[in-house]
Order: structure tokens, then C-alpha cells, then sequence
């Protein structure tokens, strides 16, 4: 059975609720209800509430995986011998004990079928044959051979000088590079190496006549 005082206090409550509402609709009220028994046990009557603390993003670890992912987008420079020229853009550089296959990153010389194929060849050899080169790596092909940029012990760029001498293209399809560009637009000019030819035949049309 509930007891009648707790009846009584209950109702009591219910009064002071019910005036307090009709005085809010009536021009607003300051005042709150008091809070009946049982309820807001262990705070002090007026006590703030702390509202829990808000959650923020860990930016800090999103941003170290993007840096880890934009470090490992493109491996670090390495040096080697160079023990192979297998044509004018393609080479074989010695890593410690380990021969790396390396084709140039943004040039396209003549297959050694083509006119001038040879001719690019023995260019790259005088250039890097028996030497140190950087290999500076832009990723890997279709034959898992390392893209790259192979920067000679003089500081110049096999790949670029192959265009300078016109015994390469611009491989315009894979490398958006304003220096190849120009490069062979001069060699062009000049018809400096296959640029002599009136029309030279680009080597991926070689290779794509050859496989029909």
C-alpha cells in the first residue's frame, strides 16, 4: 500500500507543476519545478551539469598514414653499375649482387629492328656502360622492369639525352613532362638522329604493326 504521505507530496508537486506551466504560458517563468523525491539523488541542488566531453578526430593519424602512403608512392633513389644495355631505353644495373632491369621512365627509343634502334643503343652505352647511375624509380612496367629515371655521374638524365639526340621519343602516353616536350620539338628541329628521316615511324607502331 503507498503511504499517504508520500500521496500528499507527490500531488503537491503535481500543483506546483501545473501552476508553474500556466504562469510560463501566460508571460514565461524563470522558476523550475522541484525536483519530486528520489530524483537527482547524489547532486546538490544547483549543481552544473558536465556534459560528457566531445570526441575529436584523430587527425594526427590520418595525416601519418597519408604522409606513410605519399613516401612509399614512389621508392627512394638507389645507385648501381650498369652491366647491360639490351637496347637504347632499356638497361640492366647491378645493385649489390642483384641485377635490376631498368627501363627508362617517359622515353620510347627504335626497337633495335628500326632504323636508328642501333644507333640508340650504342648511345646509351657510351653514356652509361661500367658506370655508377641513380636509378630514381617512377614504378614498374607490364614486365615488372623498373620504371625509371637514370641520372648519369655527371648529373645529366640518360633519358633526356636520348631525346636531345633525337635517338628517342617522348613517350607522351605515359609521362606528361614539358622538358621531353621540348626536347624533342628541338630535336625535331635541328632533325638531329631519326628526326633526319622524313617520316619516322614511332617504335610503339613498330611494335603494333609487328604483333598484326
Amino acid at each position: 500500500m503507498i503511504h499517504s504521505g508520500l500521496v500528499a507530496r507527490r500531488l503537491a508537486h503535481l500543483a506546483i507543476t501545473l501552476s508553474l506551466a500556466l504562469g510560463c504560458a501566460r508571460g514565461g517563468c524563470a522558476a523550475k519545478a522541484p525536483a519530486p523525491e528520489g530524483e537527482g539523488a547524489g547532486r546538490a541542488p544547483g549543481a552544473a551539469v558536465t556534459p560528457p566531453p566531445a570526441t575529436v578526430p584523430d587527425r594526427g593519424r590520418a595525416g601519418d598514414r597519408q604522409s606513410s602512403l605519399a613516401s612509399a608512392a614512389r621508392p627512394a633513389a638507389h645507385t648501381g653499375k650498369v652491366v647491360r644495355i639490351r637496347d637504347g631505353d632499356s638497361i640492366v644495373v647491378l645493385e649489390g649482387s642483384v641485377q635490376v632491369e631498368v627501363r627508362l621512365h617517359g622515353v620510347d627509343a627504335p626497337e633495335l629492328g628500326q632504323a636508328y634502334g642501333r644507333r640508340a643503343k650504342s648511345f646509351a652505352g657510351d653514356l652509361s656502360f661500367g658506370r655508377q647511375v641513380e636509378v630514381q624509380p617512377r614504378g614498374k612496367d607490364a614486365y615488372d622492369r623498373t620504371l625509371a629515371e637514370v641520372v648519369l655521374p655527371d648529373g645529366r638524365s640518360l633519358n633526356r639525352e636520348l631525346v636531345s639526340a633525337g635517338l628517342a621519343w617522348w613517350y607522351r602516353k605515359y609521362a606528361d613532362d614539358a622538358d621531353l616536350a621540348s626536347r624533342e620539338r628541338e630535336a625535331r628541329a635541328a632533325r638531329r638522329g631519326l628526326w633526319a628521316d622524313r617520316n619516322p615511324v614511332p617504335p610503339w607502331e613498330f611494335r603494333e604493326a609487328g604483333r598484326r
